[in-house]
């Protein structure tokens, strides 16, 4: 084929909308890469497989049926690709696979994205921003401003972000001299703690004999943590923090900010965690499982949760079993599920080993240790993958053990065992990692929201420093993935591993350089590690034949520009299974689309995308 016969696309904006392939108010998708008889080949830019252990590039991909069929030459890619195909040009771009956020929880990141901020740290969303609020009498301050805005004096208040380094203490007669009529629940950053006012723990039925002898209760205070938050609240305020005639409006939501982060594949870790997996579920198919979503979910069912509902193993792994049943293209299911160890990081319940905390208060449990170990032996001798929610050195350690001692028993065969956060570690503790054959997924904002405060607190300067110490990972060669763990982080991928590999806090203080990892390990962490992880890499993750056309286009290479600017690299669109959604052109629901779900969170499609703009 000569060169004046092909016709050539240019990936960007102006292309795709003069096509007419977006319209105001419904997305209308552009026909997919290779859709039909005809082949799409890319070319004209930085083409970055993220396969191997060490950079590889190719010149030209050939795509066929939303799936790679060819990586190579360009030459190669014209005779491969058949008679007439149509031809994308980068314009010398950077093409890789699209970004994998590999835990996160779609239905809670929905509901957090509806109340008033008040967070030691500044959120930006397209459809406004939310300043950082720090100071015990600013924090009270925009609560009391945030009730005095509301229309009626019993209409409940929900404030998401408190974190007691910054913002003081907290308890029930603080928020009752706000108001002592309406309902305020604050929801702690972590998300792992409530605090009520008199007002809310009448409305909701939460009564001082319900937490007898709880040491994770205080009731005089309207305190809730762990476990008696999840166990004991939840289930009485999900009426208001997951609101029905809302979650629609944060579902869309979050969809775009994963969109806008370059995100092809998320991973729900812990699906059904606030006992409605049937209803989560459903609401997430109503309003994601289409075509307006540019990604697909890799759903974990909370075993935890299940385990305390049924109370019956039998029942827990046949429901557990049936869930990959109801598979879409979309949302998927596999032999994977969730437990917990510890308490949260942000509000400094994770277990330590000695000698703990500075000022010698205790860390919490999510599940007993006890209950931890027989629930890993369960799941790992039925084969399952294991994700288990730990912050701290001393619940890993519970894990480690827990895995050895299951292995003692059965062995194995391929499930796989993955950390979820890994807070605060010892290098000991990575060796048994690789010793057992564990894999982690972290979080690095810890560290570049945390470290400093916590190194000259209650972790002290050396362990304070090393939290999230990858780079001992990557010298004893254990897997790691890095994820946001929405909203305890930005769904933006590029700066998770700009976080990894220069390790400055957010006050632009450098933490335990020996920990930074290379950009490549970065970005492993954010595609191919990340969907080991999720056991999606044989489907996604690498730029490969066979695999499916996911991908992220850069304005920049990462490996090419200087680390410290990785953060700043503009994302130009993505690619899901041959099908472009360019960035500009993403829908942006705004706070008047609330249709789509009833009051029990049944799920009632609205099919409405509305833009702020």
């Amino acid at each position: 084929m000569s060169a004046q016969s092909r016709k050539t696309f240019d990936f960007n904006r102006r292309q795709v909308l003069s096509a007419g392939l977006f319209t105001a108010l419904t997305l209308v998708v552009s026909p997919a890469w290779g859709a039909g008889p005809a082949s799409f080949i890319v070319y004209g830019g930085d083409i970055l497989t993220m396969e191997g252990e060490a950079p590889a590039y190719v010149e030209a991909l050939v795509i066929q049926d939303g799936l790679i069929v060819f990586a190579g030459s360009k030459l190669e890619a014209l005779n491969r690709a058949g008679a007439q195909p149509k031809e994308y040009d980068l314009k010398g771009k950077t093409l890789m696979p699209g970004f994998i956020d590999p835990h996160l929880h779609p239905v809670q990141g929905a509901s957090m994205l509806m109340p008033k901020y008040a967070t030691p740290f500044d959120w930006k969303f397209p459809w406004g921003n939310a300043p950082a609020v720090r100071g015990h009498d600013a924090f009270l301050e925009k609560i009391r401003s945030y009730s005095a805005s509301l229309p009626t004096a019993s209409e409940p208040l929900v404030v998401w972000g408190y974190l007691a380094p910054f913002h003081g203490d907290l308890e029930r007669k603080m928020l009752d001299a706000i108001s002592e009529t309406r309902p305020i629940i604050v929801w702690s950053y972590s998300a792992h703690e409530f605090y009520l006012n008199t007002a809310a723990l009448k409305a909701y039925g939460l009564t001082q004999e319900q937490v007898a002898g709880n040491p994770q209760a205080d009731f005089a205070k309207g305190i809730y943590r762990e476990a008696a938050a999840f166990d004991i609240v939840v289930p009485r305020i999900l009426s208001v923090i997951m609101d029905p005639k809302q979650i629609p409006t944060g579902l869309r939501r979050l969809r775009d900010l994963a969109h806008l982060g370059g995100i092809t594949t998320v991973g729900d870790m812990g699906t059904g965690s606030a006992g409605q997996l049937a209803k989560e579920v459903g609401a997430i198919r109503a309003i994601l499982d289409n075509d307006a979503t540019p990604f697909r979910m890799r759903l974990v069912p909370d075993a935890k949760t299940l385990d305390l509902l049924m109370q019956d193993d039998r029942k827990v792994i046949a429901k557990v079993k049936s869930l990959p049943d109801a598979n879409s293209n979309r949302l998927l299911f596999g032999k994977q599920v969730k437990l917990y160890a510890d308490g949260a990081f942000f509000a400094q319940a994770m277990q330590l080993e000695s000698p703990g905390y500075s000022d010698g208060h205790k860390g919490e449990w999510i599940m007993a240790p006890d209950r931890l170990r027989r629930l890993v032996r369960l799941w790992w001798t039925e084969g399952y993958d294991i994700h288990i929610h730990c912050n701290g050195s001393l619940a890993l350690t519970l894990i480690l053990d827990s895995l050895e001692e299951a292995k003692s028993t059965h062995e194995g065969q391929d499930q796989r065992l993955i950390v979820e956060h890994f807070g605060v570690s010892t290098p000991e503790q990575v060796a048994r990692l690789k010793k057992l054959g564990v894999a982690v997924s972290a979080n690095p904002y810890y560290l570049y929201s945390m470290a400093d405060t916590y190194a000259e607190g209650n972790l002290g300067p050396e362990q304070g420093a090393q939290i999230v110490r990858l780079g001992s990972l990557d010298r004893a060669g254990v897997p790691f993935a890095l994820h946001s763990d929405f909203t305890m982080a930005p769904m933006e991928p590029l700066f998770l591993a700009w976080i990894a590999v220069n390790r400055v806090t957010a006050l632009g203080t450098r933490m335990a350089p020996e920990e930074k990892i290379s950009v490549y390990k970065a970005l492993q962490g954010i595609t191919i590690n990340a969907a080991y992880v999720l056991r999606l890499e044989t489907m996604i993750g690498s730029i490969s034949e066979g695999k499916k056309a996911d991908f992220v286009l850069l304005a920049e290479n990462p490996l090419k520009v200087d680390p410290m600017k990785i953060k700043d690299i503009a994302i130009l669109g993505t690619v899901f299974e041959g099908r472009p959604y360019p960035t500009d052109a993403c829908l942006l629901c705004n706070s008047s689309d609330n249709e789509g779900l009833d009051g029990s969170l049944t799920p009632v499609p609205s099919g409405r995308y509305s833009h702020p703009h």
